[in-house]
């Protein structure tokens, strides 16, 4: 159910699709129904220690697929998602997390064993459970990360689910003040709130190491903790090994270090150089080396099991895309593993160093798995039946723009141009713009916007100043001016459209969800002559407001973003402050928010909804029940898409035809 809260303006029409049919009326189209059934993966398929079999989830349940080929294996039958999943040492075993817990099942089959039965924790519901399970190499123990208290601690628990220790404990706030600091076997404060320690076992299993992360290192501290495996205790203090210089968006922060085969060294991916490379740092402590230099985001660094090759994803050949690449642990120049286009991810090494497995996915085609030589020589090999996907053959692709912004900044982003396009004909076009706002638009899969340039619409998803993917300067040139050079992005995004003569300049919407939505609010109210429709989802339309109700990384990371606090910084805050500039609007508004949302506080839209309404603008206004940050209940997802359908075809087709029709 949704809940519609308030009306202004007049009600919705019935979609105008045949102003805007296909020239080729043979080619099926896309359906509401269609995007619903996307056969999104339950997650990464995880190669056992031997080599043998992939665990995976089908169908919700926790399966094995030989590597060789052959039928699945099911091993669960309970209705409970299923989610985080890893292999024994010994590969006879699986570690996976449900209803907020970590369970084991045989390989062989049995019925599970529940290890862990902790209540849900306060705050943050995505990281108020037990989750992550890692097993230690050599057995028994499992470390695995807990939300009990509302924020994430370590701890590991005996693979019998007898015995369980507390690792790192965690500094407990109460408003900007410490208040206690609980401890266990000598443990260190790791995080708060939803931080992510991102822990890793050292391949002796003797160590584990983890980022430590506040408010005073809020980009991390790159921590190793010495493990008794026979106890399962702690021994000695945690060693430090890195600590990050705070970045001033936010955003960047040290992720799960990777451990070489012989546990001396691990490798990390560092923003020393203004882009993301990989570092290599000494497991007993002294200074990182570079390990790869030059342009480009280099992440997910792996260790082959012989330790002379590490396996990275890069975007260095091309922005909007990540492909792999082997580079010798001794330094020198990465090749890359395959020359097919896309989007690869997810690598992982065969037992005998010769292979490495991967996920490959397209602009019209869900991920495949695929496995190719670490060599880079021959061809890859999928591991799948690669069946037809319902995008391809529509006679619709999607394609890098380039322009610049008022500044010169050089931008891009995915065009898509609608079916039956024909050069010299001005279309509706619809700006869509990402989240995060560190996020990327990439030459991947995005059903709605092919479901759009099916329509009839062009579409356009610019990578606006704030973007990752492009380097540390880009990403953080809109620190201490969110609403300020994004929105001018935004305006010339729509003005490449139009100079393109691609786009209709008086039929032009624009939508986005999370920092999208925010987009949206700041485009309509700052721009308010270029847009025909706005779609706001779950978005923010007064920083300081979402600082009262977030939780607190958030608050952490955006007051680092903003330079300060409301108060420190009261320019800053009304520059991303639109509530009193919504007199300007002149824009209709699709306003869509989660009633449960933990990142951006539903107030947002509620008070946005307030002064529109206040200032007789006309809007929509409708929120979700039991929704969080985005919308996961397939009644809820299929309603916001027919809402959204609808809300363009009124604003942009039914007044191109009309205005069509007064001109003849």
């Amino acid at each position: 159910m949704l809940r519609q809260i308030l009306w202004s303006g007049v009600l919705i029409s019935t979609s105008i699709g045949t102003l805007y049919a296909r020239a080729n009326a043979s080619v099926p189209m896309l359906t509401i129904d269609d995007l619903l059934a996307v056969n999104v993966r339950e997650g990464a398929s995880i190669l056992s220690p031997d080599g043998k079999y992939f665990a995976t989830v089908q169908r919700g349940q926790v399966a094995i697929v030989p590597v060789s080929g052959g039928e699945p294996k099911t091993l669960t039958n309970t209705p409970a998602a299923k989610s985080e999943f890893g292999w024994s040492h010994d590969s006879h075993h699986i570690v996976y997390v449900s209803q907020g817990d970590i369970w084991t099942v045989s390989a062989s089959g049995g019925e599970p064993l529940r290890l862990t039965h902790d209540p849900v924790g306060p705050g943050d519901p995505r990281g108020a459970t037990d989750h992550h399970p890692l097993w230690n190499p050599n057995g028994k123990w499992i470390l695995y990360q807990s939300g009990r208290k509302g924020f994430n601690e370590l701890y590991v628990v005996s693979d019998d689910g007898k015995e369980e220790r507390q690792l790192a404990a965690t500094e407990i706030y109460t408003g900007e003040d410490v208040i206690a600091n609980t401890s266990a076997d000598r443990g260190d404060a790791v995080s708060s709130d939803r931080f992510d320690p991102n822990p890793s076992w050292s391949p002796d299993g003797r160590h584990i190491s983890y980022t430590e992360r506040s408010r005073q290192f809020f980009s991390g501290k790159l921590k190793v903790l010495s493990f008794d495996q026979q106890t399962g205790s702690v021994t000695g203090i945690p060693v430090d090994l890195y600590t990050a210089k705070n970045d001033p968006g936010g955003a960047w922060a040290i992720n799960t270090a990777v451990w070489s085969p012989d546990s001396r060294t691990l490798a990390i991916v560092l923003q020393e150089s203004a882009w993301d490379k990989i570092w290599l740092i000494p497991a007993k402590g002294g200074r990182p080396k570079q390990l790869t230099t030059g342009t480009g985001e280099d992440e997910n660094p792996i260790y082959s099991p012989n330790g002379k090759w590490i396996v990275f994803a890069s975007n260095r050949d091309l922005a909007e895309e990540r492909h792999l690449w082997v580079v010798s642990v001794r330094g020198g120049h990465p090749h890359r593993l395959t020359h097919l286009a896309g989007i690869e991810s997810a690598a992982q090494w065969s037992p005998d160093s010769e292979s490495i497995y991967f996920y490959r996915a397209t602009a019209l085609h869900t991920p495949v798995s695929y496995v190719a030589q670490t060599s880079g020589t021959g061809e890859p090999r999928s591991l799948e039946p690669v069946r037809p996907s319902k995008f391809e053959g529509l006679g619709l692709t999607s394609e890098v723009a380039h322009f610049k912004g008022k500044d010169g900044l050089p931008l891009a982003g995915i065009l898509y141009k609608p079916a039956g396009y024909h050069a010299g004909t001005r279309y509706p076009a619809v700006i869509w713009a990402h989240g995060g706002p560190e996020g990327e638009v990439l030459l991947s899969l995005t059903p709605w916007s092919l479901y759009l340039a099916q329509q009839g619409y062009v579409v356009l998803e610019p990578n606006f100043r704030g973007s990752t993917g492009y380097g540390k300067r880009f990403r953080n040139s809109n620190v201490e001016d969110s609403g300020g050079g994004e929105i001018d992005d935004i305006e010339v995004s729509v003005k490449y459209l139009v100079d393109c003569g691609i786009a209709d300049p008086k039929h032009v919407a624009i939508g986005g969800g999370s920092h999208g939505g925010t987009v949206v609010a700041n485009a309509v109210a700052k721009l308010p002559n270029t847009f025909a429709a706005g779609i706001e989802m779950f978005g923010v339309v007064d920083r300081a407001i979402f600082l009262k109700y977030t939780n607190r990384n958030s608050k952490i990371r955006w007051e680092t973003k903003m330079g300060g606090s409301p108060e420190q910084k009261p320019a800053i805050y009304r520059k991303a402050n639109i509530l009193p500039d919504v007199a300007q609007i002149k824009t209709p508004l699709l306003i869509m928010h989660g009633e449960e949302d933990p990142q951006v506080p539903p107030q947002e839209s509620a008070e946005f909804a307030a002064e529109l309404k206040k200032a007789g603008k006309t809007f929509t206004y409708i929120t979700y029940p039991h929704e969080g940050h985005g919308f996961q209940q397939r009644e809820h997802r299929k309603d916001s898409y027919e809402r959204q359908i609808e809300f363009l075809d009124k604003y942009l087709k039914a007044d191109a035809a009309n205005s069509d029709s007064s001109n003849k």
